[in-house]
């Protein structure tokens, strides 16, 4: 991952909490027919030392991608958070010099590592117990994958194949105009704040967490 210095994101603990937060990813394969791509939710796995270690996630079995894994590649998966397009006209330094230009803000996380595919029952059954008990949290009456029947998930588990990317790297970019002057930053987060977009107003919440937000409120 490219990532400027003044963007990267380097605190593991943080990056995993992201990918926890977002759940939703987008994994790539490189095949023999170039790199395929599958978009589907992943659990993070720990060490005992509450390291991530892993990535779990599963695809339908005639997703291409499943055969790719199974032959044993390396894989990359993404996750996006907010992401907003920054106007010149929020910047302070516009009136002042005149010499600025359209950007565009983001957050991201990128994981590289090895991929193998899994399709035993015991596995896959595990893998979507934890995975719908993750997502269910919010819900008011939680639904669990024995509120099912046994013959009917018994059926499902033999559509899909499981993947596990073994991690080797996390990186993150947090772009939120931390690199600009006090000046065209407090403008940026003054337009994000007011902004119809979600994601330009989710950006001026991390933005809001940011040492420059302390020095210019």
């Amino acid at each position: 991952m490219h990532a400027a210095p003044a963007f990267r994101m380097d605190d593991q603990a943080e990056l995993a909490a992201f990918i926890e937060g977002r759940h939703f990813g987008t994994l790539v394969v490189g095949g023999p027919n170039g790199p395929q791509a599958a978009h589907v939710p992943m659990l993070v796995n720990r060490d005992a030392d509450g390291r991530a270690i892993s990535l779990e996630c599963h695809v339908a079995r005639n997703n291409p991608v499943a055969a790719i894994a199974a032959s044993g590649v390396k894989a990359l998966a993404i996750f996006n958070g907010a992401d907003a397009y920054v106007t010149p006209s929020l910047y302070l330094s516009k009136r002042e010099h005149g010499k600025v230009v359209p950007t565009w803000n983001y957050i991201a996380v990128e994981v590289t590592g090895d991929v193998v595919a899994f399709n035993d029952a015991a596995s896959l059954l595990a893998q979507i117990q934890r995975m719908t008990d993750v997502m269910e949290q919010p819900a008011a009456a939680p639904w669990k994958v024995s509120d099912a029947p046994e013959a009917y998930i018994a059926q499902m588990l033999g559509a899909i194949t499981g993947l596990r990317i073994t991690i080797s790297a996390i990186e993150g970019v947090r772009k939120i105009s931390q690199n600009k002057t006090a000046g065209d930053f407090a403008g940026v987060l003054n337009g994000f704040t007011h902004s119809n977009d979600p994601g330009a107003r989710e950006l001026a919440a991390e933005m809001n967490k940011s040492d420059i937000a302390k020095k210019v409120s």
